[in-house]
C-alpha cells in the first residue's frame, strides 16, 4: 500500500519519483531514494531496463565512498518479467508482433546474463529452461500473454500489461497473495479467479489508465513508428488459410543459437561460398540494400535466394584496405557514398541476442592530420579559381564490426601487427567492437573479448592508421569498449615502449606486472617495438 501512496523524493536531484516512469532505489542506510538516472555510475550493474532488485547503499552512506549494489534473490516470476520488459524496451526488433520466443529470446538472454540476474551462489540446474516455460504457463491468465490466443503459436509470449515496470508488477502480485492469506486466516473460501483478483488490485492501486491498458496487437508499431498493418493483414490471411486448408504455414525466423553456430563455424575455417550463402540467406548479415515493406514482414514462407551476396574473403591474404569492391558489387548508390557503407537497418548480435544500432557515433568536427593535408592540396590545386570553396567533408563513422569489414581489418593487422591474424571470430560478439570509417576507408578499429574469465574482459586490439592519430579516435574507441563492460574488470597487454600506455592510464588502467618476451612468438625480428609487455588492468 505504501509503495503506491507514499511520495518519494530523489536524494540527488530533489525531484519526485514516478511509478514506471521515474523509479529509483532506496538506500538501506539513510532510507532516501535515488533515481536510476541520477546514479553516479550511470546505471545499475548489468544495465537492465527496469532492474531495481538490488540492496543499495548511496555514496554518502557507503564506507568506500562509492555506491554499492547487492543483487537480491529473485523468484523466477520476477526474472521472466524483468527479461521480457527489458527485451520489449531495448530490443523490440526481435519481437514478432510484440511477442518473444521463450527459448530463443528469453532463455538465451537469461543464459547470457546469468551472473547479472542471479547472486553468485546460485548455480544453473540441468533443467532450468523448463522452469521458464512453467512460469509463463502458470501466470498466463493475468501477467503473461501467450501467442496461442493471438496467432496460434504457443512458444511466443509477452507481458499482459507491457507498460507496468517489473517492480510494480511484483508489488501487485505480492498484494494479491496478501489478500489470499487474509481470506485463509478468516476461513473464507476464495472463489474469485486469480485473473479477476489481480485486475481488481491493479485498478485499485494504479490510477493512470494508460498504464493499466492490456496488450493489444492492433496497437503494435513497427520500427519506424507506423502502425504495422502489414503484419495484421498477413495474420488474418494466414488464419483464413489455416481454417480452409488445415496446413500450417512454415515460419522461418533467425535462430540465435543457429546463427551463433554458423558464425563459429565460419571463424574456424576459411569462408567458402556455400557457408556464406547460407549465412546471408537466413541472417541477412551482409545485406546493404533497402528492403521493401513486404520483406520487412517477420515471417516468410521461404528464405530469399540472393545471387549477388558479398563473400567473406580468405582472411590470411592481404587485400586492398578500402571497401571499393563491396560498393561495386552492391552498386554505386548515393546513400552508400554518404553513409560510408554503414547499414541503415539494425544489426542482430548473436552474442547478446539484441539489435545494435547502425552506427555508434558520427563525428563531423574532428580533423585528423591527413584530412588537413588533403584540404591544403585541394586549395593549392584550385588556386587559380578565385571562387573555389572546399566541399563539405564526410563524417567519421564509428560502427560495430560487420562481415564486409573483416578482409580490410585482417589486412591492416597483418601489416601493422604480425602475420596470421584472423579477426573473423569478432563477428560472434559485435557488441564489443568499434570500427571507424571515413567514407569507405577503415581508419581504425578496437575489439574486446568478453568473458575471458568470470568477471573479466580482455582488450585484444586497438589500432588507428598513421596520420589519423592524435585527434581522439582511439580515445573514443577505448571509452566505448569500457562502457560495454560495466561491472567487469578489463585487462590488456601493451608493449613497454608503446605510447598507447599513456592512453590506457588516462582511463585508469594500472600496470600489474611485466611479462618478458610476451611478443616474442608474434613480432618479426625487424620490428622496433619491444617484445616485453605490460599487463594492465582496469578494476570495476
Amino acid at each position: 500500500m505504501e509503495f503506491f501512496t507514499e511520495e518519494k523524493t530523489c536524494k540527488y536531484c530533489f525531484q519526485n519519483l514516478e511509478i514506471c516512469f521515474g523509479e529509483g532505489l532506496e538506500c538501506t542506510e539513510c532510507r532516501n531514494f535515488v533515481h536510476i538516472r541520477c546514479l553516479k555510475r550511470g546505471s545499475v550493474p548489468g544495465g537492465l531496463k527496469g532492474d531495481l532488485f538490488f540492496t543499495f547503499i548511496c555514496s554518502e552512506c557507503s564506507s568506500s565512498g562509492s555506491e554499492t549494489f547487492s543483487r537480491n534473490k529473485l523468484s523466477w516470476l520476477q526474472i521472466v518479467i524483468l527479461v521480457l520488459y527489458h527485451l520489449q524496451t531495448k530490443s523490440p526488433g526481435l519481437a514478432r508482433k510484440g511477442f518473444f520466443h521463450w527459448r530463443n529470446h528469453v532463455a538465451t538472454f537469461i543464459d547470457r546474463n546469468w551472473e547479472i540476474l542471479f547472486p553468485s551462489d546460485i548455480k544453473k540446474k540441468k533443467k532450468w529452461t523448463g522452469t521458464i516455460a512453467g512460469t509463463l504457463s502458470h501466470f498466463s491468465s493475468y501477467i503473461f500473454l501467450s501467442g496461442t490466443s493471438t496467432f496460434n503459436e504457443p512458444a511466443w509470449w509477452t507481458l499482459m500489461y507491457p507498460k507496468l515496470s517489473p517492480l510494480v508488477t511484483s508489488h501487485l502480485y505480492t498484494l494479491m497473495n496478501l489478500e489470499k492469506q487474509k481470506g485463509k486466516m478468516k476461513n473464507e473460501k476464495i472463489s474469485v479467479p486469480d485473473a479477476e483478483m489481480f485486475q481488481g488490485i491493479l485498478s485499485t492501486y494504479i490510477k493512470d489508465d494508460d498504464l493499466i491498458q492490456s496488450f493489444n496487437i492492433s496497437n503494435m508499431h513497427s520500427a519506424d513508428g507506423k502502425e504495422d498493418i502489414t503484419l495484421l493483414t498477413d495474420f488474418k490471411k494466414n488464419t483464413k488459410q489455416k481454417a480452409g486448408s488445415g496446413n500450417k504455414r512454415k515460419i522461418n525466423l533467425p535462430s540465435i543459437g543457429n546463427t551463433s553456430k554458423k558464425l563459429m563455424k565460419l571463424a574456424s575455417s576459411s569462408a567458402t561460398s556455400s557457408s556464406t550463402d547460407e549465412l546471408t540467406t537466413d541472417f541477412d548479415i551482409t545485406d546493404f540494400q533497402e528492403q521493401s515493406q513486404s520483406q520487412n514482414v517477420v515471417h516468410k514462407s521461404e528464405p530469399e535466394k540472393r545471387t549477388n551476396c558479398v563473400k567473406l574473403l580468405d582472411p590470411y591474404c592481404h587485400y586492398n584496405t578500402s571497401i571499393n569492391n563491396i560498393s561495386r558489387i552492391k552498386g554505386q548508390r548515393m546513400q552508400f557514398k554518404l553513409t560510408g557503407g554503414i547499414r541503415k537497418e539494425q544489426i542482430l548480435s548473436p552474442y547478446s541476442a539484441l539489435y545494435l544500432k547502425p552506427f555508434i557515433q558520427r563525428d563531423t568536427e574532428t580533423t585528423p592530420l591527413w584530412l588537413q593535408l588533403m584540404a591544403e592540396l585541394q586549395i593549392v590545386a584550385n588556386r587559380k579559381n578565385g571562387n573555389y570553396e572546399l566541399p563539405p567533408r564526410a563524417p567519421i563513422d564509428y560502427s560495430y564490426v560487420q562481415p564486409e569489414h573483416i578482409p580490410a581489418i585482417n589486412s591492416l593487422c597483418n601489416q601493422f601487427f604480425w602475420p596470421g591474424i584472423d579477426l573473423t571470430e569478432t563477428l560472434q560478439y559485435p557488441d564489443f567492437s568499434c570500427v571507424v570509417l571515413y567514407k569507405r576507408l577503415i581508419i581504425g578499429f578496437a575489439f574486446l573479448v568478453p568473458d575471458v574469465k568470470h568477471t573479466e574482459n580482455y582488450i585484444s586490439f586497438v589500432f588507428t592508421r598513421p596520420n589519423w592519430r592524435n585527434c581522439g579516435i582511439a580515445t573514443f574507441m577505448v571509452y566505448h569498449l569500457i562502457q560495454t563492460s560495466l561491472g567487469k574488470d578489463i585487462t590488456l597487454h601493451v608493449s613497454i615502449n608503446n605510447p598507447a600506455l599513456f592512453l590506457y592510464q588516462k582511463f585508469g588502467f594500472k600496470v600489474e606486472n611485466v611479462e618478458l618476451d610476451f611478443y616474442d612468438k608474434y613480432f618479426r625480428n625487424d620490428v622496433n617495438d619491444s617484445k616485453h609487455a605490460f599487463f594492465c588492468r582496469l578494476e570495476r
